[in-house]
């Protein structure tokens, strides 16, 4: 749900020069190739669908989590109990992209036979941008709910508007489509908005507040107070966030294909409908993320220049060239 603006008039920078700094600069921190390259999957997938928040500009803070042991670079990622149809895992202190992936996976399996999982992970760095983990399950053709605690504890300790208090967990729904069709694929963080334009809506309507905080509850409820259940050792200061998901599989219900069918009726049924106040046209969640995608796979991702400058200080840290000056595009 790309709500996120980009700014198509920035240079584009092909995602291979992007995936390959990432790959060498994780590397460089002390990931195995195998999850470097898999970490560099999901970043530069996420600047693809123009969530350029939480793609390869992450990555210079990630790097930074590792090389202060902050976070776990070469973690046991590991189921810790299971039972029936629950699995929950042990991230040991990694990044929370390899432990989602895994959790999610497990339970996609576990649906499979059972019609329903519901998966837990704890002790894990940023989940970062957490449709990256709905589509997984999509992409089996399985109904997927993601929690994920925020990047940082709650902060109690000092006086804050409610909606402050509680952060911006993310939350991410996905449900699969016909083939050809992008997932309907909701990816967000809860938090409304800012104080101060909270005042402004407050002034017209106090309701819309109060549903932003019933999902910042919702989301917090699935994941702090059960994170804080686990008697797993945290020996990460920074891995401090946790998942919570279900999955669902809807052949236990009936036929895949109706499900689908009625997926593409609905589209097409928004489509023809006249769109939100502020907006040119109504769509689904998740199709302009996948309008993007075509758009940057084939043209570059527009970045900006804040965001290669935080890149290219990385790499002259590093020693890792900037791939995308040397023989990619930044056109």
């Amino acid at each position: 749900m790309a709500i996120i603006p980009v700014d198509y008039s920035n240079p584009r920078y092909e995602a291979t020069s992007l995936h390959r700094f990432t790959v060498e600069a994780l590397r460089k921190a002390g990931l195995s190739h195998a999850h470097a390259s898999e970490m560099a999957d999901y970043l530069t997938a996420t600047d693809l669908r123009g969530v350029l928040s939480h793609g390869t500009r992450q990555l210079p803070g990630y790097v930074r989590s590792f090389q202060s042991r902050s976070c776990n670079a070469t973690p046991n990622i590991r189921i810790h109990r299971e039972a029936g149809a629950m699995v929950q895992w042990d991230g040991d202190g990694g990044m929370g992209h390899l432990v989602s992936a895994r959790a999610i996976r497990s339970a996609v399996s576990r649906a499979r036979s059972t019609g329903i999982c519901l998966v837990t992970a704890t002790h894990c760095g940023h989940t970062g941008s957490v449709g990256n983990w709905t589509r997984i399950a999509t992409g089996s053709g399985m109904i997927c709910l993601y929690y994920s605690t925020p990047m940082s504890p709650l902060p109690f300790d000092r006086p804050e508007p409610v909606v402050e208090a509680l952060n911006n967990p993310p939350v991410s729904f996905g449900f699969p489509a016909a083939e050809g069709e992008p997932p309907v694929l909701i990816d967000m963080g809860t938090h409304l908005e800012l104080p101060d334009v909270q005042e402004k809506i407050a002034e017209i309507s106090v309701l819309p507040l109060i549903k932003g905080l019933a999902y910042q509850v919702t989301s917090v409820m699935l994941t702090w107070p059960v994170d804080a259940q686990s008697h797993i050792e945290r020996s990460y200061p920074g891995a401090t966030s946790s998942l919570t998901a279900v999955v669902l599989d809807p052949a236990f219900i009936g036929e895949p294909s109706n499900y689908t069918r009625t997926v593409t009726e609905l589209r097409a049924n928004i489509h023809a409908m006249r769109p939100l106040p502020g907006l040119d046209r109504s769509s689904l969640p998740g199709e302009i993320e996948a309008e993007r995608e075509a758009d940057f796979s084939r043209n570059g991702i527009p970045l900006d220049d804040a965001h290669i400058l935080s890149l290219r200080d990385l790499g002259d840290e590093l020693g890792v060239p900037c791939y995308w000056e040397t023989g990619g595009c930044g056109r």
